[in-house]
């Protein structure tokens, strides 16, 4: 059973998790590439995934996870984005994701601690499966690019 109260508080409160992953985004080192990207892009990419979290947590459909998340890693390569900086910038925001659960708990009983571990599992696994889709993707993207590639003329004296 997962925390309806944490879900409602994640998908209800997704824009100030939304800002705050993309200013984190702004200050982090680490991704210099997504600096260039659109804030609205990026806190609509959040809102997609966070405004639903229910519906992602509770359907389990890996065809729609894989359709929607390979479809953005394959984006991310045409864009020349590094797979470092895209699946760092998940983690990123899943952290805020976390952070924010954590921090809307109340004081709680044994079975409302629970459900909480619960809800943390199910996102950390969640976003392990959306990583995997965007590495698949971003991996699929640049094997099929490498086979377009034109051979490189080997100059004969």
């Amino acid at each position: 059973m997962l925390s309806d109260r944490l879900v409602h508080t994640i998908e209800n409160h997704w824009e100030n998790i939304a800002e705050r992953a993309i200013d984190a985004v702004h200050r982090d080192p680490e991704v210099p590439n997504y600096q260039s990207l659109k804030d609205e892009e990026l806190r609509d990419r959040a809102r997609h995934l966070l405004s639903n979290l229910g519906q992602w947590l509770a359907s389990r459909d890996e065809s729609l996870i894989a359709q929607r998340y390979e479809k953005l890693g394959r984006c991310r390569f045409d864009e020349g984005m590094p797979l470092h900086e895209v699946i760092y910038k998940l983690q990123l925001l899943k952290r805020m994701v976390l952070e924010h659960a954590r921090d809307a708990h109340l004081e709680m009983n044994a079975l409302q601690l629970y459900s909480e571990q619960e809800f943390l599992t199910s996102v950390d696994g969640f976003f392990d499966r959306i990583i995997y889709r965007v590495a698949k993707g971003f991996s699929e993207a640049m094997m099929e690019a490498a086979a377009f590639e034109p051979p490189t003329q080997v100059l004969r004296v």
